[in-house]
């Protein structure tokens, strides 16, 4: 079967705009989490964000910032980045019929609709925009970007929690496998910084809750002692997915390749999170190395989906004892994202990102605010600065969602 390669990415995020800024945030653990400037959080259990520094006036065109969310400027922009790096236009290097996109998102544009819905109740119908419909749903992105783009063939968008990202770029990965794309745009996307979408998120259970006299970029703790729960944050991660043998006849620069993934679900209880073994977890985990042909030998680290909530961490040790045995314990564990804020639907796009560009640079990210490993956490955490390990090929990336969504993915550098 043929490999499925990646030859651009695009991103925008708290940590900056682009993937160097990110990496170079998370390998020197800069924080880029804040307090919310967006709208008053005062009274919300969690008044701190990842904020992306991004004003789509400066990129893109006022007519279309006007009838759209700001989660679909974030993605657009971030596809027109990964697009570019890769050196591909739709429609010229590529069949527009050819190209497919795949897309993560789990909250919709809910700051286009709190504006329209609160003109309804306060001025009536008539004041409410022609675009409500079509601003908000999680699809719009996907709608938006093959308009941007041109694209013709297939495109999809994944709602399946915080693994909705893992799940757009496995759905890349098999529209190549089985030629029914040459090449597909793929990532997540999330803009949860409104009224209403914050508070799904804290009554989600999953946000972390201010606490004591921790400052903002100190609440999200994976792992940690004192972890009660994630920070979220809004930003855009695609990366440009191809078959190798499309890639390499092109000349591409050839990122990484996604080797292998696996799928689980718990169904354990509706609306909880993880069953409580990390049984089914393990299995996607080991489906995934397996995919890729090693063994846990051959991963140089796991990209955890550290969501800092305490039954998942918890839970998410258990599953790498259950699928790598007692090679688990010799494993590198890191989650960078309590840095800059869980993305969401962009969260395992992300990690993928920071996966390769640490293989690469042969330093495992620490994760940030990891002070005193949590009873019953038994693994090889990464904290206080990054670790030199020297350059390694494989990495884990562990993605969940709410109702026990599992989705691993297998990078190779």
């Amino acid at each position: 079967m043929s490999a499925v390669v990646i030859t651009g990415i695009g991103a925008v995020t708290p940590a900056g705009n682009g993937t160097e800024a990110l990496w170079e945030s998370v390998r020197e653990g800069r924080p880029a989490v804040t307090a919310i400037d967006r709208f008053d959080a005062a009274d919300y259990a969690c008044p701190v964000a990842g904020q992306a520094d991004f004003d789509a006036a400066d990129h893109l065109p006022s007519r279309f910032v006007k009838r759209t969310d700001r989660f679909t400027h974030l993605a657009v922009h971030a596809v027109r980045q990964a697009l570019a790096e890769a050196g591909l236009t739709v429609g010229e290097d590529v069949p527009a019929e050819r190209t497919g996109v795949m897309v993560g998102n789990v909250l919709g544009g809910w700051e286009f609709a709190e504006r329209e819905l609160r003109s309804l109740w306060t001025d009536g119908p008539r004041s409410v925009s022609p675009y409500q419909a079509t601003a908000w749903f999680p699809a719009a992105p996907q709608g938006n970007i093959c308009i941007d783009q041109g694209v013709k063939g297939p495109a999809r968008t994944f709602v399946a929690d915080r693994a909705s990202g893992a799940y757009a770029l496995i759905g890349a990965a098999q529209l190549l496998q089985r030629d029914q794309a040459d090449m597909v745009i793929a990532g997540g996307v999330e803009a949860p910084l409104s009224p209403y979408g914050w508070l799904c998120l804290e009554t989600s259970g999953l946000g972390a809750k201010a606490r004591g006299n921790l400052a903002p970029h100190q609440l999200y703790r994976p792992f940690d002692a004192g972890h009660g729960g994630s920070v979220f944050a809004e930003g855009a991660v695609f990366l440009i997915m191809e078959r190798r043998e499309t890639a390499e006849a092109r000349g591409a620069a050839i990122l990484g390749e996604l080797a292998g993934w696996g799928l689980s679900s718990d169904g354990y209880m509706p609306y909880y999170t993880v069953e409580p073994t990390g049984e089914v977890l393990g299995r996607a985990m080991t489906a995934a190395v397996e995919q890729a042909g090693i063994t846990a030998g051959d991963l140089g680290a796991v990209f955890a989906h550290g969501s800092g909530v305490p039954f998942e961490d918890v839970t998410e040790g258990y599953a790498l004892h259950e699928a790598f045995g007692s090679a688990a314990a010799g494993l590198p564990v890191t989650a960078p994202k309590a840095g800059f804020g869980h993305l969401l639907g962009g969260a395992a796009p992300a990690d993928a990102v920071l996966a390769l560009a640490a293989s690469r640079a042969g330093q495992v990210p620490p994760t940030p605010n990891l002070d005193r490993p949590a009873p019953g956490i038994d693994l090889d955490l990464v904290r206080g600065a990054a670790r030199e390990t020297g350059a390694w090929q494989h990495s884990l990336v562990v993605s969940r969602g709410l109702g026990g969504v599992n989705a691993c993915l297998l990078l190779r550098s």
